[in-house]
């Protein structure tokens, strides 16, 4: 069973509860998030896959997970890398916010990874498709698609 930190509206850690349990009360936790940006400056946009709990379908600018109990942002970004793109980069922190929707709270760090695109190796489980796009194509794109909530917060990053 995984477990997420709750946290109070300072970010410090006020308690230890199941991933269900957090999300079924709606208690705020830890997330990163991340750009996966190639050499020549596009952003790798993603279709969720239809079995995700939130928003499946829908298209997003960003990936990651949630931060487990006991595991530090910088920890997370390097498993959440590995899960979701099959390999590591660097990455660099891009700023902190809090994405308070009616599913979750979340205090998120979000991070910006540089990859070589022939190193990506999308989860089937995760998503239908990616691909690389200029911000130029982002923006085109944001009012035909449904896009992740958090990509109106975090489009200004790129």
């Amino acid at each position: 069973m995984e477990y997420l930190d709750v946290v109070n509206e300072e970010n410090e850690v006020i308690d230890k509860k199941p991933r269900k349990e957090v999300h079924e009360k709606c208690l705020p936790h830890r997330t990163v998030m991340f750009f996966v940006k190639s050499k020549d400056d596009k952003i790798l946009v993603t279709k969720r896959s239809e079995d995700k709990e939130f928003f499946p379908g829908y298209w997003s600018i960003v990936l990651g997970g949630h931060v487990v109990s006991g595991d530090t942002y910088e920890e997370t970004i390097s498993k959440e890398m590995k899960e979701e793109i099959n390999t590591i980069g660097e990455f660099t922190k891009l700023g902190e916010f809090v994405k308070d929707i009616e599913e979750e709270t979340e205090y998120v760090n979000l991070y910006q990874v540089h990859v070589n695109k022939d190193d990506i190796k999308l989860l089937d489980k995760e998503f239908e498709e990616g691909e690389f796009w200029s911000k130029k194509k982002i923006m085109e794109e944001l009012d035909k698609r449904n896009f992740l909530p958090e990509t109106y917060k975090v489009i200004d990053y790129i």
